[in-house]
């Protein structure tokens, strides 16, 4: 079906043929095949073309893509036109099409993962199923939370956008893991290396950019999956209910986890210089539960979707109780219930509200993200744990720590497409954050944070094997942070015998802080194609980050961590410069890549041991926020290909590199260490529904890592 648009015409010297090419669900349909009088193209990332018109013939044009009826038509030669054509299914039945599509000339080290595979990978955490990704590391926090590291950074140095909102919360410290239910995404992709541009200052690493958004088939469906784990006898369940019409649609979905005390090969950890047992090989009290709800209905137009989504995620997890307050043998001893959680845990619950809207024709495409994000984190423990012979709080006497972050997003991107040579993307970004902190304890300060930023960037083919990519972002940061006494803390050190003054100087847990950060960030790549099956791509950049919140002006013991942890408020930006090389070479089912990279930092930000003993009760030493000129090289390695008809092997790994280049040459923390990934896979000769059956078996071979920074621990 040929649909001509009323559409104004950008001046230009020359007649076209913009084209718009969708599926009958409306969705854009990338790498369509569109023939014509002098030549061929292939629609872009959002379906669209752009064809010369100069002639006085008419043009004829032929599109076609697997699972669709070509489309022909005749056009007028000499004029402009634009068009929306609409591709009908065909009458045969196909299993599922993943489109692995992204624009060559934007230089990205980017992988895409598929909904079916997603599903095949799902082990309790969404970043644990994709740890099997060159370049690509889960910390995990327990069995049911766990953090990206992408390239050996992690916290702010990696953004995680989710249905186009950036989301909060996964980078305040190392306990604090990405709250996403682990079935709920249908689609990620993972973008190795700097990608400031169009995702703000925060992505060094890189991005993990989450999905759920595709549109449902029409009629009523649905789906169930299960999960089971013996490391701590995990059991989980998620039940989705999806639909749609002519125009509107809906997902809804619910997901529990439950799972036991983690089991572990080691029989002691060290807590305060002391030993403390591990009885029956199980960290007791580590057993925890989530609860997940998803929600969402949309309408498509002929031209345009829209996407109201509403999510719940409520996670509840015990913390190792040897490691809170006193050092206390009795604690730790094995209580025979591997599934209850005591004092000390923690309660996460993480609410958002997003809203996505694209609008698409033959020559632009806009995207209006909003969203509302609160994440609520609270943290018990008996409160007589840390203060022996204080009062209780008369309210909530044993909450020690209360989170309670509220953030406001806003995005808009337009991306224009001039031609099959040129397109330019510019977008605006904003974001509001307000953090309050409630309970006994103190860590995080109460702050108000502002963020605007702007980017631009231009593609353009200079020939048929040689394509180039520039942008640049401007960001704008102001953060203010509130001033607190601790007056629990000023009675506890004055009745340890400390002078009212060093009392009171210690219980100033934080000063008053308003900074202002403002950058400029840009990228520079170029992609060439040496010949049909080999690619190679390189990338050059500045990067910039804002020092956090958290790396100003924390003050307080990160149990799950076991340290203090300081911050300072002098701290400057983050600056970093970087270059990278991708080298792929693609033949049928075969895929070799090679991509080696480094980092130069003017200002590395980390925590680094002060060597000075902590005053606040059971905190060991003190680790001060500080900055380091450093440098970070690595190489990550991937190569899969077949055996025969149903014999698959993929193998990839990564070395990593870094250390302080300031006179001190540590190497910098939590670096991951070398390793290798291998599976093989065995496709069975059965088929149903269209799903294809396979036993997979795979292993993670890692180093030694004996490069670790001051007072970390080597990993044999």
């Amino acid at each position: 079906m040929l649909v001509l648009l009323p559409l104004g015409v950008a001046a230009q010297s020359n007649f076209h043929v913009a084209g718009l090419v969708t599926g009958t669900d409306m969705e854009p349909l990338p790498g369509a095949h569109i023939a014509w009088n002098k030549g061929f193209a292939v629609s872009d990332v959002n379906g669209r073309f752009v064809l010369p018109n100069d002639d006085q013939d008419s043009i004829h044009i032929s599109i076609s893509f697997i699972g669709c009826e070509t489309s022909d038509t005749i056009l007028t030669g000499g004029r402009n036109h634009h068009i929306h054509v609409v591709l009908q299914p065909t009458s045969l039945s196909l299993g599922e099409i993943l489109v692995k599509s992204r624009s060559a000339r934007n230089g990205g080290n980017s992988e895409l993962i598929g909904g079916s595979e997603l599903s095949r990978l799902v082990s309790g955490t969404l970043v644990g199923a994709l740890e099997h990704l060159p370049g690509f590391n889960a910390m995990n926090i327990g069995a049911s939370a766990a953090k990206p590291v992408i390239r050996g950074m992690s916290f702010n140095r990696v953004v995680v956008v989710n249905n186009g909102i950036k989301q909060e919360g996964q980078q305040w410290g190392a306990d604090h893991g990405l709250e996403v239910d682990p079935f709920l995404t249908e689609e990620v992709e993972l973008v190795r290396g700097a990608a400031a541009i169009e995702h703000g200052s925060d992505a060094m690493g890189g991005i993990l950019q989450l999905s759920s958004n595709t549109v449902p088939a029409q009629g009523l469906g649905g789906k169930v999956q299960m999960l089971g784990k013996s490391v701590n006898q995990t059991a989980a369940g998620s039940l989705l209910l999806q639909g749609a019409g002519q125009r509107l649609f809906f997902k809804s979905r619910i997901s529990i986890l439950d799972y036991g005390d983690y089991r572990i090969p080691i029989d002691t950890v060290v807590y305060n210089n002391r030993s403390i047992p591990i009885y029956g090989g199980k960290l007791k009290n580590s057993a925890g539960k989530e609860q997940d709800l998803f929600l969402q209905v949309g309408y498509r137009g002929n031209h345009w979707r829209t996407s109201l989504s509403a999510a719940r995620v409520w996670q509840k997890s015990g913390f190792f109780p040897g490691a809170h307050g006193e050092p206390d043998i009795s604690r730790v001893q094995d209580d025979g219930d591997d599934r209850n959680i005591e004092y000390p845990y923690q309660q996460i619950e993480h609410r958002s509200l997003t809203s996505s809207t694209i609008i698409q024709t033959p020559h632009s495409a806009f995207n209006i993200d909003m969203g509302f994000q609160q994440n609520h984190r609270q943290e018990y423990a008996a409160f007589h744990t840390h203060f022996a012979n204080q009062v209780a709080p008369e309210k909530d006497p044993d909450l020690e720590l209360d989170f309670m972050l509220r953030t406001w997003s806003g995005n808009i991107k337009w991306n224009y497409r001039v031609n099959n040579n040129q397109d330019f993307t510019a977008g605006i970004q904003l974001q509001q954050q307000n953090n309050s902190v409630a309970g006994y304890s103190f860590l995080m300060p109460q702050f108000e944070k502002g963020s605007a930023g702007l980017f631009l960037r231009y593609a353009y083919k200079l020939s048929s094997r040689l394509n180039l990519n520039a942008g640049v972002r401007y960001d704008h940061n102001q953060l203010d942070v509130s001033a607190y006494f601790d007056p629990l803390l000023y009675k506890y050190l004055a009745g340890k015998g400390h002078s009212d003054e060093a009392s009171r100087a210690h219980a100033q847990r934080a000063s008053a802080v308003n900074r202002t950060f403002s950058d400029f960030s840009w990228s520079a790549g170029l992609q060439f194609k040496v010949s049909d099956p080999l690619n190679i791509s390189l990338n050059l950049g500045r990067s910039f980050r804002a020092p956090t919140a958290n790396e100003l002006a924390a003050n307080g013991v990160h149990h799950s961590s076991f340290r203090h942890e300081a911050g300072s408020s002098d701290l400057d930006s983050e600056i970093a410069y970087y270059a990278d090389l991708v080298a792929e070479y693609s033949k049928g089912r075969r895929k070799v890549v090679f991509s080696p990279y480094i980092y130069r930092f003017s200002n590395y930000i980390f925590l680094k041991p002060s060597g000075r003993w902590s005053l606040l009760p059971h905190a060991g030493q003190v680790y001060v926020y500080t900055e380091s000129e450093a440098e970070m090289m690595g190489i990550e390695l991937e190569y899969r290909d077949v055996i025969g008809h149903r014999w698959e092997y993929i193998i990839n790994g990564e070395w990593i590199s870094n250390s302080q280049t300031d006179g001190a040459d540590y190497p910098l923390p939590l670096s991951p260490p070398p390793s290798v990934f291998g599976q093989l896979t065995y496709l069975l000769p059965i088929a149903i529904n269209n799903s294809e059956w396979r036993f997979s078996v795979n292993a993670r071979l890692v180093a030694r890592q004996d490069h670790v920074a001051r007072n970390e621990d080597e990993t044999p």
